[in-house]
């Protein structure tokens, strides 16, 4: 039986002062058009800015003087319009139980040793004694990051793409009842595998099992959840992991949203920087006022076929942000910004690297990367699978999330032909192609995009 759903929006607390919509990074609304916009959010009314154009940055929350939690009541309010509406058609692109879904379509375009380690990542079944390691839906597109490391060596990792991450991503969007159905899902699994610790690659993660399902979803864990940065800094302290290398790389940092929930998550990926020879310079929007990476303004989605040149006009922003500070490397701790913010970069065609804060540790261990040939075949990887998704998409109605185990037949490693997505694909090994297609992708993006 299906745990009762709690609202996290604190309504006695509101007192409809507009703070939290006044000051948020994106929307930036006077304070009297923000008190309105809270008044209709309450009211279940529609809204002529939030619900439209809102990415799910979690600053509201913070910027509340009364600890109502606002973000939580826009969540509801989306949850609302997918029941009315369905989810746009682009979304079959991140859902693992679907046909055409992210996951099986990079099978075309793996490497043998990213078959080899995702295979062996996901059909682990966990030992009671194991420390598992939940390497993540989106590290998944991206397995070099860590595959190969020694820093696996110290725990179990799995790659279970229908825990949805827990349902986190879900959850930015607002569809919290799939999201308890996930809480559900994933709590069995815990329970049946009998393990006590459990660490996440991905802050948010820690936070949708620790904080969300028990708060939210009525559903807690009994497991110990960790995140893995803290983790990394542990066994940085204590000399378990040597840091030979000292970078001397001057890099500035991404806060993703998740980082802004339970007090603020900022200080531990700077330390790590720090002690791994990086120099700091920081962009004008970071920590409780920090940009999302773009992937959050896929949940205030107003047309489909706008939600690409959404997303990626959203980045922008952050690659503006950073260039502007000098610094050569932009970093990111999360796995969900990362492959979105490398699409982003290729897009934009920005001269500034971009790593995870994992590649950098793993480079002052003295690991080494393929950087940056590894990074940018995939990015042109997903910008494929995302220009295949759009177009099939155009074709498609609004659709609900009826199954959250996916079909082992779509599973990564049952490759289809896919003719279309191979010819796209093959096309964009060509730099003249790339160069154009970026270019064109820039000029439609001020007429595609809805903010």
């Amino acid at each position: 039986m299906m745990n009762k759903r709690i609202s996290g929006f604190k309504e006695d607390l509101c007192n409809l002062c507009g703070v939290c919509l006044h000051e948020c990074p994106v929307l930036e609304l006077p304070l009297d058009e923000a008190k309105v916009e809270m008044k209709l959010l309450i009211e279940g009314k529609e809204t002529r800015y939030v619900l439209q154009r809102c990415n799910t940055c979690l600053s509201c929350n913070i910027y509340c003087p009364q600890k109502a939690n606002p973000y939580q009541l826009i969540l509801e309010r989306w949850n609302n319009l997918y029941k009315e509406r369905g989810a746009p058609p682009l979304y079959y692109f991140v859902c693992p139980t679907e046909d055409r879904n992210i996951w099986q379509l990079l099978n075309l375009f793996l490497s043998n040793q990213e078959r080899s380690w995702i295979y062996k990542w996901m059909h682990y079944v966990p030992k009671s004694s194991d420390t598992v390691l939940l390497i993540g839906n989106y590290t998944h597109l991206l397995p070099f990051i860590i595959g190969g490391s020694k820093l696996l060596k110290y725990f179990k990792p799995i790659d279970r793409i229908d825990q949805w991450e827990g349902g986190a991503y879900l959850y930015q969007g607002g569809y919290l009842d799939i999201v308890q159905k996930i809480a559900e899902r994933t709590k069995r699994d815990f329970d049946d595998w009998g393990v006590n610790n459990v660490v996440a690659t991905l802050d948010a993660v820690e936070y949708i099992f620790k904080e969300v399902h028990p708060k939210e979803m009525g559903v807690e864990h009994d497991q110990n959840f960790q995140n893995f940065d803290r983790w990394l800094l542990d066994n940085i302290n204590s000399g378990e992991i040597n840091l030979q290398n000292q970078l001397n790389l001057t890099v500035t940092v991404h806060d993703n949203c998740y980082s802004k929930a339970a007090g603020g998550y900022w200080e531990t990926p700077r330390t790590i920087l720090e002690k791994c020879g990086c120099k700091i310079l920081e962009m004008k929007h970071i920590k409780k006022d920090s940009l999302c990476c773009g992937f959050g303004a896929g949940a205030s989605w107003v047309k489909n076929i706008s939600l690409p040149f959404d997303m990626i006009s959203e980045g922008v922003k952050k690659f503006k942000e950073a260039e502007e500070t000098g610094a050569e490397a932009l970093i990111t701790y999360c796995g969900g910004c990362l492959y979105l913010m490398w699409a982003t970069k290729e897009l934009l065609m920005s001269k500034i690297d971009l790593y995870h804060i994992i590649e950098i540790v793993r480079m002052s261990m003295g690991e080494e990367m393929n950087y940056p040939k590894d990074h940018v075949k995939r990015a042109w990887d997903v910008i494929a699978i995302i220009t295949y998704s759009l177009l099939l998409s155009s074709f498609k109605k609004n659709f609900y999330i009826r199954k959250i185990t996916y079909d082992k037949d779509l599973s990564t490693f049952k490759a289809k032909k896919y003719l279309l997505l191979r010819m796209i694909r093959y096309f964009f090994d060509f730099k003249l192609i790339r160069i154009v297609y970026a270019k064109l992708f820039r000029l439609l993006m001020p007429i595609m995009k809805t903010r």
